[in-house]
């Protein structure tokens, strides 16, 4: 067998070498590009997502914008209204109320709730009752009062009390004087 030559032997080698590492670059390559297409779809799916968060905010604003500004056309002086509540009560022999309104509850179509207690010196609390029923019912500005239930208790002197709630129509013919005089101006506008 002949003999093969050193330099022979050295070129293999140096071209195995080449090879070798031709292959690991090119393995490092194409790991290097499924990395790098990994992190620009990250990047994108990012971007999507704080596009589609930052949509959401102003479709939120402008939700918010348009109920703050349905709200303001809306606005009632509820003070106009409790003024005339309190005017449609019927008073005692020394101009005195005959009831005590606990608390107000209303809504834009005119519905109000009261809760109300007789007052302890009354001398028949439901004939008080009826009287308020009846002032409600013959005011100009209130229809339809109805009183659900009534509840008897004592106060803390022992007299007998009565708490009832009454519900009621406001009738007030001109409602948009009762709309808060910025607001008009701005609706005419």
């Amino acid at each position: 067998m002949k003999k093969t030559s050193n330099l022979f032997v050295f070129g293999i080698v140096a071209i195995v070498l080449v090879v070798g590492y031709a292959g690991y670059t090119f393995w490092q390559k194409s790991s290097a590009e499924v990395d790098l297409e990994k992190m620009n779809n990250s990047i994108s799916d990012y971007k999507n997502r704080v596009l589609q968060y930052e949509n959401e905010r102003v479709l939120q604003a402008v939700s918010a914008k348009q109920t703050l500004d349905d709200l303001k056309t809306t606005t009632i002086k509820w003070s106009s209204i409790i003024r005339d509540i309190r005017e449609t009560l019927p008073k005692d022999d020394k101009n005195g109320d005959l009831v005590d309104i606990l608390s107000y509850s209303g809504s834009t179509n005119s519905d109000i709730s009261m809760s109300m207690k007789t007052l302890e010196k009354s001398k028949n609390s439901f004939i008080d009752v009826a009287k308020v029923i009846a002032s409600f019912n013959n005011s100009k500005n209130f229809s339809g009062a109805f009183v659900p239930s009534i509840g008897i208790g004592k106060d803390k002197n022992g007299s007998e009390v009565l708490n009832f709630g009454m519900t009621t129509k406001y009738l007030k013919a001109d409602v948009a004087e009762l709309l808060d005089e910025t607001d008009t101006a701005k609706t005419a506008r």
